[in-house]
């Protein structure tokens, strides 16, 4: 199934809207209203900076982010979403919520519920693991919240406004 999901996300996309990657940097940076520096949209989708770079650069192109000096460290950049990338990512997370819940309405109220209830229970494995591998001798146990944090704030993953 993961393959198959990943490529039917990818393809849900609709067609007047940015990539599914760039999608996700405005979603990263809608959700950091301070904005964030290259190496932080970079933590926060997992990938290396050059694919940050390439995103971030397409991006600002289109006039969806800006870039800004770093106040304090002067190698540093601050991208943020714009209003025109806040508007296009509202959009498109709209009809983008509406395909996906096309998927899902396939499923029984009862087949939802534990669909639910197995993502709940999948989530907090993850987080135990990662809090593991990410201490696994320490004295003082990793907290698996903060794991799925940054900037000591918990990732609202499909938070819109």
């Amino acid at each position: 199934m993961g393959q198959a999901w990943i490529r039917w996300v990818h393809a849900s996309v609709p067609d007047d809207a940015v990539s599914y990657a760039r999608l996700r940097v405005l979603a990263a940076l809608e959700a950091s209203p301070d904005g964030l520096p290259m190496s932080g949209i970079a933590a926060a989708l997992g990938v290396t900076g050059r694919r940050v770079t390439v995103l971030v650069d397409a991006l600002a192109e289109d006039g969806l982010v800006a870039r800004y000096a770093h106040p304090t460290d002067g190698r540093s950049t601050i991208i943020e979403i714009t209003e025109t990338g806040l508007a296009h990512l509202r959009r498109v997370w709209q009809q983008h919520q509406r395909t996906i819940s096309v998927a899902f309405a396939g499923l029984s109220d009862d087949d939802q519920v534990r669909l639910l209830a197995i993502t709940h229970t999948l989530t907090d494995s993850f987080r135990r693991q990662l809090a593991e591998h990410a201490n696994p001798t320490a004295e003082e146990p990793v907290d698996p919240e903060r794991i799925l944090m940054r900037n000591n704030r918990p990732v609202r993953a499909g938070r819109r406004r």
